[in-house]
């Protein structure tokens, strides 16, 4: 009977050693995962006219798989009711992703980010007199850019982000040509999961 008694001991002994009180080590908890939803500016580029300054909302999805490297999905909808005085909206719809790097991380953070993926621009071009093109155009898009966000308390953070962004739309003649775009977001984030 001892030796039972003894072998359920060796056994039993290693797991009750286990002390569930301590958290794993920061590089064994796993991804993060962080979603984002605020408001854009987009201050986009017509081809042969003045820029069009576009409104709307930016929201986002990130999972923060090491200290400094993430990956991002971003998707963009901002646009104006008249634009060029036609009477007619514009607007810009985009989905990109692509890789997060923080150079610094804490409390606050300074990121960049390279993205790439697809727009589509709709939107209106006076021709001559009262006559205008109308339509939209869907090509692949990238954009550049970086930010700073700062954690408020426990998983809520503010982000500000500018980024360059490249998109396409046709000019007065039908002919199509790229866009050189500035975006400014600023978000609201929540973070699922532990904070590296």
């Amino acid at each position: 009977m001892r030796r039972v008694f003894f072998c359920i001991f060796l056994c039993v002994a290693p797991l009750l050693a286990q002390s569930h009180l301590v958290s794993p080590p920061a590089g064994a908890t796993g991804p993060s995962f962080e979603a984002s939803i605020g408001y854009v500016y987009l201050d986009m580029a017509m081809p042969a006219q003045q820029r069009v300054g576009l409104t709307g909302i930016d929201a986002s999805g990130m999972v923060r798989f090491a200290t400094r490297w993430a990956a991002t999905v971003d998707g963009t909808y901002a646009g104006t009711s008249n634009v060029f005085a036609t009477g007619h909206g514009a607007n810009i719809l985009s989905l990109l992703a692509g890789p997060v790097f923080y150079p610094v991380n804490g409390r606050t953070g300074i990121f960049v980010h390279a993205l790439v993926g697809a727009s589509r621009v709709g939107g209106a071009v006076p021709q001559s007199g009262s006559y205008y093109l109308q339509g939209w155009v869907a090509r692949p898009s990238y954009a550049m850019g970086g930010g700073i966000e700062r954690y408020l308390f426990g998983s809520l953070a503010v982000r500000l982000q500018a980024d360059y962004q490249r998109t396409t739309f046709g000019d007065s003649t039908g002919a199509i040509h790229g866009q050189n775009n500035l975006r400014v977001v600023t978000s609201m984030v929540y973070r699922f999961g532990n904070r590296d």
